[in-house]
């Protein structure tokens, strides 16, 4: 039976276990998104974690594989079953918030925005609103500019 994400302490670091291209693996959290699934969401080590905010937080660089794999190919090889863990709307809420506030890779943008499009973030987040750094970056240089 497939072994739902869940979250893992390694030396003395959370990290959140998941299965990645058939192999299981403790992937490295950002400080945003340990943040956001400790204090925010209110996860502890062992609880599992719903697939639709792990597959965001792979997506958003937010959880990454330590030998440094691509993001959006970390996220296709994601696999296994939810066991029950289920995001409520809370959930989907604070990692639209989430998605919001970071800047994503250009290669996986457009893969983060399939995913929420198919998912219940959709309620919370519009696939418009997920921005790559080079788009923000890029915006941030028109206002300077423009000053």
């Amino acid at each position: 039976m497939a072994v739902s994400p869940h979250l893992v302490r390694e030396r003395d670091e959370l990290r959140l276990n998941a299965s990645v291209d058939g192999t299981r693996r403790d992937l490295v959290l950002s400080d945003r998104a340990e943040s956001l699934l400790v204090d925010d969401l209110e996860y502890a080590k062992a609880d599992l974690v719903p697939f639709v905010t792990v597959k965001a937080l792979v997506l958003a660089g937010g959880a990454s594989v330590p030998e440094g794999m691509d993001a959006r190919d970390a996220a296709w090889g994601l696999a296994g079953a939810d066991g029950g863990a289920e995001a409520s709307d809370e959930e989907l809420y604070r990692v639209a918030e989430y998605l919001r506030a970071v800047d994503v890779e250009d290669r996986a943008v457009e893969t983060l925005r399939e995913h929420v499009s198919q998912t219940g973030l959709s309620r919370f987040i519009t696939d418009e609103e997920i921005e790559s750094k080079a788009t923000r970056v890029g915006g941030l240089s028109d206002i300077a500019r423009d000053l």
